[in-house]
């Protein structure tokens, strides 16, 4: 289970969003315990980003965050194993972690 965890300072990520000119833009992060699902819908909103590709599919969108320089994005799932949903405190992101906006089309 979370812990619930309050910090002195604003909860500011640094994001990229992958394909576009969003790169280590300081995103707030009004509340770390809002699920993964519910963290991306919110920044998809925000950059007003495409929910449909050019050719009419899909696009679904997974955060990643970057473990060693150089390194491809370590995915974070919406789920655990038990199917509970997943925020990012589960994976222990503090403030300042830099995280990747990644969108992969759904072919239909």
């Amino acid at each position: 289970m979370a812990t619930e965890e309050f910090y002195d300072d604003e909860f500011i990520i640094i994001l990229t969003i992958d394909g576009t000119s969003y790169e280590e833009v300081e995103v707030k992060v009004t509340d770390p315990n809002k699920t993964i699902r519910d963290q991306i819908s919110s920044i998809v909103s925000v950059f007003e980003l495409p929910k449909i590709d050019n050719g009419g599919n899909p696009i679904q969108y997974l955060l990643g965050q970057i473990m060693e320089d150089g390194d491809e994005p370590e995915i974070l799932e919406f789920e655990d194993a038990d199917g509970r949903e997943q925020a990012l405190i589960d994976y222990n992101i503090q403030p300042g972690d830099h995280l990747h906006l990644i969108s992969v089309p759904i072919a239909g």
